[in-house]
């Protein structure tokens, strides 16, 4: 049988699972149930959170394969009834389900361990016929011991409340040494502030040019979003571009240095910060 436990580490909800998997073709999974009902869950996805309904549709003997609960996810999973949340980010676990446990609470099950002996079988109750070749696959039985390490996050309303710490944990931050040199800096800074969270930064780079910086992110809700970015220091000129680096409008800055524009559903907007 799979023997696990958990090892806390230094920060508060971001626990350790230690898995000594001793069974075959089994499933191993960690359970976070939360103290009020939900009727969806919401799964990180492409440039974008998916909302999926709990259940599954109605089937009958046409059906080739039997729906399945589970469902993929990237950085995160979150459960809320609209005044309390619960997210369970993780690092390269990417399947998870959201189900209604025997309180009829919400709660979310991510899957450390799927141990299988072959690539297709043809023997069961949910498919008919294989999924692929009949291939032996023993070290996909994955025996032995095992680390996965996730992150529980609590938090108010929905999703958009919490998304940055789920992406803080599978990017942490990074430090090295440098020798010393003149400079000035202040007690706390940022690269670029973001507003809102719901906008996700994806690449901060010199453009192809060399001539200036670029800042490119995507909305991830399904609603037209108002987005502002403040760089370390004021540019004399600001452009909105596409993927291909070209100019597609002028910006101004505010007198901060900031600068606002618009974009639409799952968009992904490019921002160019010259001289």
């Amino acid at each position: 049988i799979p023997v696990a436990s958990r090892r806390w580490r230094s920060a508060l909800f971001a626990p350790t699972t230690l898995a000594d998997m001793r069974a075959f073709a089994r499933r191993l999974r960690v359970h976070f149930p939360a103290p009020f009902p939900v009727a969806s869950g919401f799964m990180d996805g492409h440039f974008e959170v998916v909302e999926r309904k709990l259940g599954l549709p109605k089937t009958d003997d046409t059906w080739i394969e039997q729906p399945r609960p589970e469902a993929p996810q990237r950085n995160f999973t979150d459960i809320t009834d609209g005044r309390s949340g619960l997210m369970v980010a993780s690092c390269g676990l990417p399947e998870v389900e959201v189900l209604e446990n025997a309180s009829s609470h919400g709660e979310i099950a991510v899957t450390l361990l799927r141990c299988i002996g072959w690539l297709s079988r043809d023997d069961f109750s949910t498919r008919k016929g294989h999924a692929g070749p009949a291939l032996e696959t023993p070290e996909a039985q994955m025996p032995g011991e095992w680390t996965f390490e996730y992150s529980i996050i609590p938090h108010s309303g929905g999703w958009e409340n919490s998304n940055e710490q789920a992406y803080a944990f599978n990017a942490p931050m990074r430090a090295a040494n440098t020798s010393l040199h003149d400079g000035a800096l202040p007690t706390s800074a940022s690269l670029v502030n973001v507003e809102p969270p719901a906008f996700v930064v994806s690449a901060i780079k010199e453009s192809q040019d060399g001539r200036g910086w670029l800042v490119r992110g995507y909305n991830l809700t399904g609603e037209e979003k108002d987005v502002t970015l403040k760089p370390w220091i004021p540019f004399k000129r600001v452009e909105r571009i596409n993927l291909a680096e070209q100019k597609l409008s002028s910006l101004k800055p505010a007198e901060d240095g900031s600068i606002s524009f618009h974009v639409h559903a799952h968009e992904i907007a490019g921002v160019l910060f010259r001289d």
